[in-house]
């Protein structure tokens, strides 16, 4: 399966409108990548009222989303966060609506939630996870699920992690933000470590660019302090970005000229490129 580049609108606070996620979709084509992935914690349909069906209106402004993401060969992913009561039934129905506007690739998020990180709590989120996996199997040719753990940083050992290691299905990818929940650094290290803990080759959420804990601060900074290695040794990374749309493109672009040559990679460069890039093609968008 090909490795995943792209952004992961994964913030709390504002999301962005649906007109700056069909702009999103360009640009990401625009700067190589291929992947873009829904789950803003405000939209109620995805978390607080996650077995809710969206309505009609909403549904078809996904349907144009997938529609945009195809000519633009950017996979969508639609992530749904079933918190606290996770249920396989209202799950694969709620996945269903999707799967009918042509939606082919979902995440499972149980992110910050307040539960013990034991066997239990692993095998009741497993039921979800990979029941749903089995689901996509049956109604798509070729079904993609991401999963974000409860525990989805650090490297502690629990009994949480070594059930998510052994019992989580083979195919689905697991997402980590590195050594903290905003990592300053990602090293070789890091990734050999999570590798080993997790079982497998993991995705990186990396929250570098995220604001949404600092609301009201634009960051202006390159992509940066992460190992060249760390692109060959992982399924790949998306960026979780500012909730400004605008100001967060220059960082995205920074992140997608690491991602293509992590070795050449020149960060003040970079910035300085970005700035113009972005400045350009908004000009030729308006």
């Amino acid at each position: 399966m090909a490795r995943i580049f792209g952004v992961v609108e994964g913030f709390y606070r504002r999301p962005y409108t649906s007109t700056q996620r069909l702009d999103l979709i360009g640009f990401l084509s625009d700067l190589g990548l291929n992947t873009y992935v829904y789950g803003p914690k405000s939209d109620p349909f995805h978390r607080k009222k996650w077995y809710e069906p969206y309505p009609k209106h909403k549904l078809d402004e996904f349907a144009q989303l997938s529609e945009r993401c195809r000519k633009k060969k950017i996979d969508l992913v639609y992530a749904l966060s079933p918190v606290y009561c996770p249920d396989l039934e209202r799950a694969i129905k709620k996945i269903a609506s999707f799967v009918a506007i042509d939606v082919t690739h979902f995440s499972i998020f149980f992110d910050d939630i307040k539960v013990k990180l034991n066997a239990a709590t692993a095998e009741k989120q497993l039921h979800i996870v990979n029941g749903l996996f089995e689901y996509l199997c049956e109604e798509i040719t070729d079904p993609y699920l991401l999963f974000c753990p409860t525990q989805y940083h650090g490297f502690k050992e629990t009994p949480y992690i070594k059930v998510i290691a052994t019992s989580l299905n083979r195919k689905v990818d697991v997402f980590w933000t590195g050594k903290n929940i905003v990592s300053t650094s990602i090293s070789q290290k890091d990734i050999e470590r999570v590798t080993r803990l997790i079982g497998r080759p993991i995705l990186i959420w990396d929250n570098i660019f995220a604001n949404d804990y600092i609301p009201g601060k634009i960051l202006r900074f390159p992509y940066r302090n992460r190992a060249p290695e760390i692109i060959k040794a992982t399924r790949g990374i998306l960026i979780n970005p500012m909730n400004n749309y605008s100001d967060s493109k220059p960082l995205i672009y920074t992140a997608a000229q690491f991602f293509k040559n992590p070795h050449t990679y020149d960060p003040k460069q970079t910035w300085k490129e970005a700035r113009i890039y972005t400045y350009n093609a908004d000009i030729c968008s308006a």
